[in-house]
């Protein structure tokens, strides 16, 4: 349980009592309404995202675990709560009511009504898998549509295939925002009766950007080295606007922050994925989206406002830091930039190097992938139980591999980026609301500091 002060907000009082998972927890007790013939009885809350706008309006995703006392069966249900300045919950709970909601949503999901109104807080709640901006994630929680269906029948190749078994599971979710659904699928020619098991992903966007993904995706399978060496990706099976679905297969291996923790040859894979992220850096993808000078110091803007709001004390220091970016941001030729590289978005396979979840792909200064990457690698000892020296020793391994293979004129701009990419670190441990938040980010902001006074790179 994090028992961190939430910040305070004039604008947006009930955030005290929202940001509370105890008082949440009873407040949930009495204003979730069960479904018929459906008992749960609410045993924890967690608050596990936050998305906020200042004097606006503030997202807060909690995590409840339900007991289903006549079996004794447990399971956790993803549940939203949304707050803001101006009186539009209410209005927007009766609207989103006298539109039936969750009517599509899967019986094995159903657990309280959809939508609920919190009086006492102006909240608007929802219970995943209903969520008003992402209107297809019901549907496509029990199997696939009609469309889908097809567009997986073709994937499979030649034969009379049917599906006998679909076991979808939900692996993440932005109220709001997205969501991403696995898929597996038992399958069955019926005129050998041949059977096959495969999986794949499904991720459900609010808009339009998961064209855009896919766009991307398709462009970089094309590539003549796709599937060799360098980078690979997890072939793009279809894009459905109706839907804004995006379906894309599993790509296998194991992730980076798998083989930190299990201390498995790590320099050898740091220098590995280093070399194929710099031929991904420097490869000719086509795209229109694009991540300028002016779009990055927007970014650092909005990261020094959520830390200077969340951790007052650090706010001067904050101020500098990113006042000496933004000053010393330059304009530079752009290249194919992923621009979330975790350690949870890189695969290794073997030889390969496979690249997840490219939604914010983008011709940019392609450094800042590399200080996004060492950024989250240098922050694991405060997520996970892994001595500090060896996240260093895998971080030192990457800059030394990445930096022989591109061009000099690079290196002198990645204390620069680190910077900024320490204080975007930052911000995620409130977002995630992690224990002991505030001195996580102080020690995230001593990265950054460090990193421009040339005391690390």
């Amino acid at each position: 349980m994090n028992l961190e002060a939430f910040p305070a907000d004039p604008g947006l009082p009930q955030l005290k009592i929202a940001s509370d998972p105890e008082v949440m927890r009873e407040m949930f007790r009495g204003h979730l309404s069960p479904l018929p013939g459906r008992v749960y009885h609410i045993q924890d809350c967690l608050l596990s995202w936050v998305r906020y706008l200042r004097d606006v309006r503030c997202t807060l995703q909690y995590t409840l675990r339900l007991l289903e006392p006549g079996t004794g069966r447990e399971r956790n249900q993803w549940v939203s709560g949304v707050i803001y300045a101006e009186d539009r919950a209410e209005r927007m709970w009766r609207k989103l009511r006298a539109a039936h909601p969750g009517q599509e949503v899967p019986q094995a999901f159903l657990t309280f009504e959809p939508v609920s109104f919190i009086p006492d807080l102006n909240m608007l709640v929802q219970v995943f898998p209903y969520d008003r901006r992402i209107p297809a994630l019901p549907l496509l929680m029990t199997r696939p549509s009609p469309d889908l269906e097809h567009q997986l029948l073709d994937w499979f190749g030649p034969g009379n295939w049917h599906a006998d078994v679909w076991n979808i599971e939900p692996i993440r979710y932005r109220a709001g925002a997205r969501a991403v659904l696995r898929y597996e699928a038992e399958m069955r020619d019926a005129a050998t009766g041949r059977r096959e098991k495969r999986r794949f992903y499904v991720k459900v966007y609010r808009g339009e950007e998961g064209e855009r993904t896919y766009q991307v995706l398709q462009a970089l399978w094309r590539r003549p080295e796709a599937g060799g060496e360098g980078f690979t990706i997890g072939k793009p099976i279809a894009y459905l606007p109706n839907l804004h679905a995006l379906l894309q297969e599993e790509s296998p291996g194991t992730s980076l922050g798998e083989v930190l923790l299990q201390d498995r040859e790590i320099p050898l894979a740091a220098r590995r994925i280093a070399q194929a992220l710099a031929t991904f850096n420097q490869d000719d993808v086509p795209t229109t989206r694009r991540h300028s000078r002016e779009d990055e110091i927007s970014d650092l803007k909005w990261v020094g406002n959520m830390l200077q709001w969340a951790c007052p004390q650090l706010s001067a220091e904050v101020d500098r830091i990113i006042g000496a970016v933004v000053a010393g941001l330059e304009e530079v030729p752009p290249g194919p930039t992923h621009r979330d590289l975790t350690i949870d978005h890189i695969l290794l396979n073997g030889d390969r190097v496979d690249l997840l979840d490219l939604d914010y792909f983008a011709e940019a200064d392609p450094v800042l992938d590399p200080a996004t990457l060492l950024a989250h690698l240098c922050s694991m000892p405060l997520r996970f139980p892994i001595p500090r020296d060896r996240v260093r020793m895998a971080a030192r391994a990457f800059a030394e591999e990445y930096f022989a293979h591109v061009p000099k004129a690079w290196r002198r701009r990645l204390p620069l980026h680190y910077a900024g990419a320490a204080l975007k670190e930052a911000v995620g441990f409130f977002r995630r609301q992690d224990p002991q938040w505030c001195e996580k980010i102080a020690v995230m902001v001593g990265e950054a500091r460090d990193s421009l006074a040339g005391r690390l790179w």
